[in-house]
């Protein structure tokens, strides 16, 4: 449903209950500087069943050349496609279709903040909101908003404090 697997969501929440799945999991992300002045910076992400390239490069006005798409527009992009997967897993273990499901992403950066021309907070704001199509009722799809608002892993961190680390090794 919802072009979501339910049987396999069954399967891997049973093999989680029964110690056959680890409960925790580390996703990793490695890129690198590029230094030839096309693009910025460069990843790759493997998934089950390849990899990707992601490339990013701030635009002229941030000290980039404008070749990819900045750093905070892929971060939006994870936000928005997390955001859309839970609540379409959700939608679909509810067993409520979803005939369209289109998402847009706002983060208020400011701007006098990020080059340090006054001291305040640098994201003032995120937006996500999701256009649908669907013959449920509203009080339904609230219900799945307020799930996925507490499920989604982008909408967690957006919404809780999470321990942050940094280091550097020489």
């Amino acid at each position: 449903m919802n072009n979501v697997n339910i049987e396999s969501i069954k399967i891997t929440r049973e093999k989680i209950l029964n110690n056959e799945l680890p409960e925790k999991r580390s996703f990793i992300v490695e890129g690198e500087w590029i230094f030839d002045k096309k693009i910025q910076f460069m990843g790759k992400i493997e998934y089950p069943n390849g990899i990707t390239e992601l490339s990013t490069d701030q635009p002229p006005i941030s000290g980039g050349y404008g070749n990819a798409p900045n750093p905070v527009q892929i971060c939006a992009f994870g936000m928005i496609s997390c955001y859309s997967t839970t609540f379409m897993t959700i939608a679909s273990q509810m067993g409520i279709e979803i005939k369209k499901l289109k998402a847009i992403g706002y983060v208020d950066v400011n701007m006098k903040s990020v080059f340090d021309i006054e001291d305040s907070p640098v994201v003032e704001k995120i937006t996500i909101e999701l256009e649908i199509e669907t013959n449920a009722n509203k009080e339904i799809i609230e219900e799945i908003r307020k799930l996925a608002n507490k499920k989604c892993p982008a909408a967690y961190v957006i919404q809780n404090q999470v321990p942050f680390e940094t280091r550097i090794k020489l």
